[in-house]
């Protein structure tokens, strides 16, 4: 499997995007902050956007929050 670059302005791999998810980014801007990633020219913003909704739709849900009743 080759290298993927997400962000060509800051040669950003989506491996990277990908690591700082599983560490508990959680937003684009967050992907951003701690990556470089789209805060060049902004063009790869899409594709981070859906990375971060593709890694919350699989990322586990928290077991606590789905048990809890409101009380």
């Amino acid at each position: 499997m080759g290298r993927k670059i997400v962000c060509l302005c800051n040669l950003i791999e989506e491996k990277e995007i990908v690591s700082v998810l599983n560490k508990g980014v959680e937003s684009t801007s967050q992907v951003q902050q701690f990556t470089g990633a789209g805060r060049s020219c902004g063009r790869c913003l899409p594709e981070i956007d859906e990375l971060v909704v593709v890694y919350k739709k699989k990322k586990p849900k928290d077991l606590q929050k789905k048990l809890d009743f409101g009380f």
